[in-house]
C-alpha cells in the first residue's frame, strides 16, 4: 500500500526560488559572491530560454531552390 506524499522539509523547489540583488558596499567587493550570483543568473535565464524553446513550435526552414 502506497503512502500519501508528505513534504518533510520547508525548503522550496529550485523553480520556486527567486534571486534578489541587494547592494552591500564592501572594500573591496567580494568577487567570489559576485561571480556566483552572475553565474546563477545566467544559468537561470538560459534555463528559462530553453524551456520556452521546447514549448514553442519550430518554424519550417526555407528550402533553397536550385535553378540552372
Amino acid at each position: 500500500m502506497a503512502r500519501r506524499y508528505e513534504r518533510k522539509t520547508g525548503q522550496r523547489q529550485q523553480s520556486e526560488r527567486e534571486l534578489m540583488i541587494r547592494a552591500e558596499f564592501h572594500e573591496p567587493p567580494d568577487l567570489d559572491k559576485l561571480c556566483e550570483l552572475l553565474i546563477r543568473l545566467a544559468l537561470q535565464q538560459s534555463g528559462s530560454c530553453r524551456s520556452e524553446d521546447a514549448t514553442r513550435p519550430k518554424r519550417p526552414r526555407p528550402t533553397a531552390s536550385t535553378s540552372s
